[in-house]
Formats: structure tokens, sequence, C-alpha cells
């Protein structure tokens, strides 16, 4: 990936939408870029304390989780190209709150936290950018709360379908990480759905056939 399209991918993140051409490639020489394979760990929970880099996806899908003490998983979000993940530790200097692994092969820019603090002591403006992505990662992890704790696990389904990028194909394996809930809870709510002629199934590929009341399965929670 060369220097010009880092700088248009870094372009539409919201940190730097307003940061000129000169203040990008200042940051692109400071990054660097790496590859990893399906399944292939990017970084571990509690890793790198006071060295967190920021990243982003290039290509590929990345799938942020944590891992309970019996090895159990909760994925708490999927990051696609444009996305920045490890946010947090990149500015408050403790170690990565989560791991990070590629759920495909995957590119990623991975940008030294120094030149992140650099760039933005140099243009305090910037910061607004900053505030807009934490405020929705905080957005996000409310809605989480509110999915895991509230949610039956037909609505959380319901929610996943409708959420989900035309294209993205994930196991049942993988939907109950991210929703917390077993492969055969996902099963039985995929199956209910599709008895009741909301989806089609066709192999691993879901298709909506009823979005309206896919959409009040969602909603009654």
């Amino acid at each position: 990936m060369n220097s010009d399209s880092r700088i248009e991918l870094l372009r539409r993140s919201p940190y730097f939408a307003t940061a000129s051409d000169d203040i990008l490639r200042r940051i692109v020489d400071a990054s660097m870029t790496r590859s990893y394979s399906a399944g292939e760990r990017i970084f571990t929970e509690g890793d790198a304390e006071g060295r967190a880099a920021l990243h982003f996806v290039v290509y590929g899908t990345v799938r942020i989780f944590k891992t309970s003490l019996g090895g159990r998983e909760q994925v708490l979000r999927l990051m696609r190209p444009g996305d920045s993940f490890a946010d947090v530790a990149a500015f408050d200097a403790g170690g990565y709150p989560a791991s990070a692994d590629a759920l495909e092969r995957s590119v990623v820019m991975i940008v030294p936290r120094s030149i992140i603090w650099s760039v933005l002591s140099d243009y305090p403006e910037m910061t607004l950018g900053a505030l807009q992505v934490m405020a929705g990662r905080l957005r996000h992890m409310t809605a989480l709360v509110e999915d895991l704790s509230l949610r039956r696990v037909t609505s959380r389904v319901a929610k996943f379908l409708l959420e989900e990028p035309v294209g993205v194909t994930l196991n049942q394996s993988q939907i109950a990480t991210l929703l917390g809930t077993s492969r055969e809870m996902v099963g039985r709510s995929l199956h209910s759905l599709a008895d009741d002629g909301v989806i089609a199934l066709h192999g691993s590929q879901v298709e909506i056939l009823d979005r309206s009341r896919l959409e009040e399965i969602m909603s009654s929670g």
C-alpha cells in the first residue's frame, strides 16, 4: 500500500477529517503496515502498556474480543476497512483492553502513540475528531450491554442480520461469540425465523424476505 493510499485511508477517519496533507503525510511516514492471515493474533489483552498503538484496518476484517478465565469468548466488535481500533490504549497509555485477531486475511496500518499525541498537541482542534470517535465507541458499548442484558437471542439475531453488511458471511459459531450466546441458540433462532418466512437460509447465506417483520422482532426485545 503506497503512501498516497494510506493518506486517503486516514482522511476517511473522523480523527483526521480536517487534517492537511502535510499532517497526514507526517503520520503516514511514522506508521507501518502489517499483513495477517486468517486467525492470526494482532495483539492480546493487557499487552503493550505505555506502548499501545492506534490501528486502522486497510483490508479484511478484524475481530475485537474478550476471553474469560474459562476460555469463553465475547466478540465486542468487527472492524472493517477504514475503521480504527485500540483507540483507548493508544490514548490512556494502558495495555490493550481486549484482544484482536484477523477474521480473514487482513492488512492493518499501525500508528505509534507518540505521533498521535504529537499531532494532537500541535493541532488541538483535531481533538474534536478524537472525541467523536470515543463518543461512538461509548455509544456502541452501551448498545452492546443493552443487547446482552435485555434482548432475547432471537431479537439479537434479527438485529445482527439487519446491521451486518451485505456480502459478509459468518458461521453460526462466529455469530454466537458476537451475540454472547451459544451456536445452538443462534441455529434455533435462524431456523425459527426461516420457519416464519422472515428469512431464507441458503447454506451459510441468509436472505431477508420480510425486513419489516425482522425489524419488529428486533424492536420487541
